[in-house]
């Protein structure tokens, strides 16, 4: 009878996972809409200031090391976000949290088009990175703790192709703004900086629907039952999941910022392509990424975390190590989709695995908020890595080539990080 029992169960749940998309409940699909908009639009304004680099030194009269402070600045406020507003939504809520980090980086990002000089550029782009950061913790927090332990993983995935789609929808924006006003010069980037202000009146009435995490209810309402020896021991527990979410992350991050940083120059200084030509590669990128994302979500439940990962690490690291050393427009452009399938599909697996492996604790918010900000580190040490060792062609290879070391490093925390899939949280 009980053998019966497990062979039914089983069945049920090879059923469920077949349907795909038909068992994900109302509030599943909130909590996604609410976090994969917020994530989508957080991208778009990341995004946006890569490409108006240029104009912004034409503007302002500032020289390219000046720029990298925008870009720098950028990121300490993402990662000190991010780390605070995962406290902060350990007690104020996911949904409150999300909604108030959404409406930060929307304030700062509209005031921005007003910004009269370099300084009070760097200055308010700094609140609005706050935000930033907040956004992804607090929307990863509630998706890893609103889905069905079952499909956690697509959940997770869904959410982060929000952000290939918002670089996209920053790189259509620009076009067309660009179009009509004959160039981003004059007030043209200062429209697309008001354009970003539009996420919070979208999004309000988004978050109204949105139910908060029901793990979250019910630990505030057992808080009071709850005893100090208690929630520090649940926390001390999870150190080694800590340590593993924080060491994965700051290998991804350095591919992340690794590659995507430095592509479009290494396009264009070492394989001698047009900026016409290095665009459709960039391009390339994002849509290799929406397609690493799609093929993650379908999977990810399935296999388990671990073999998606080491599989997206193993293209990863074929794929750049091809673009590296080939001179092939074709074989380049296949290198240049499968590293976008990789290297940014692979956070697809970032938010549930960092919210299984660190476990149930009161401060799952923070902890994750900790790990994945506080890996941020990698991207901020990679683009520097890699752009001192730039200063010939032979350099610039040597310097993407250190992802590969990376890709491995990821490679190896994987292989002794525990399987999470189905993992309940509470």
């Amino acid at each position: 009878m009980k053998m019966s029992a497990n062979i039914a169960h089983s069945e049920l749940e090879t059923k469920a996972e077949a349907n795909g998309y038909k068992d994900i409940t109302r509030a599943e699909w909130r909590s996604l809409s609410l976090a994969g908009l917020g994530w989508t639009f957080e991208s778009y304004d990341s995004f946006l200031l890569s490409l108006l680099l240029p104009t912004l030194a034409l503007q302002f009269g500032l020289t390219k090391a000046q720029l990298g402070l925008f870009t720098s600045i950028t990121a300490a406020g993402q990662i000190i976000g991010g780390i605070l507003f995962g406290y902060v939504s350990d007690r104020l809520g996911r949904v409150r949290t999300a909604m108030l980090c959404i409406g930060i980086y929307s304030l700062f990002s509209g005031l921005l088009a007003f910004a009269p000089n370099e300084h009070w550029f760097a200055t308010i782009r700094f609140f609005g990175a706050l935000g930033m950061g907040g956004t992804w913790t607090a929307g990863a927090a509630l998706i890893a703790e609103t889905w069905h332990a079952r499909r956690r993983g697509k959940g997770g995935a869904l959410m982060q192709i929000g952000l290939p789609v918002g670089a996209i929808l920053a790189i259509t924006v620009s076009g067309i703004v660009s179009g009509v006003n004959d160039g981003l010069g004059g007030n043209g980037w200062r429209l697309l900086f008001l354009i970003g202000a539009l996420p919070f009146f979208i999004l309000f009435f988004v978050a109204r629907k949105t139910p908060e995490s029901p793990i979250w209810l019910e630990r505030k309402r057992a808080h009071a039952r709850e005893s100090a020896q208690k929630v520090v021991s649940d926390e001390t527990l999870n150190a080694r999941g800590l340590l593993t979410a924080f060491t994965f992350i700051f290998f991804l991050q350095y591919l992340y910022w690794g590659v995507f940083t430095w592509t479009p120059t290494f396009l264009v200084t070492v394989k001698h392509l047009d900026f016409v030509h290095s665009l459709k590669f960039v391009l390339a990128l994002q849509f290799g990424a929406i397609t690493g994302f799609l093929l993650f979500s379908a999977l990810v439940d399935r296999v388990g975390r671990r073999p998606m990962f080491m599989a997206y690490l193993l293209v990863g690291a074929a794929a750049v190590f091809g673009y590296i050393l080939s001179s092939s427009s074709l074989v380049l452009m296949v290198a240049i989709f499968f590293t976008g399938f990789s290297v940014n599909g692979i956070f697809a697996g970032a938010g549930p695995f960092l919210a299984e492996i660190i476990g149930n604790t009161a401060s799952r918010g923070f902890f994750m908020g900790l790990a994945y900000n506080g890996g941020r580190l990698g991207g901020f040490i990679a683009p520097l890595v890699i752009g001192a060792l730039a200063s010939t062609s032979g350099g610039f290879v040597l310097g993407l080539s250190t992802t590969i070391v990376a890709f491995i490093a990821a490679a190896v925390v994987v292989f002794f990080a525990p399987e999470t899939r189905g993992k309940a949280l509470s």
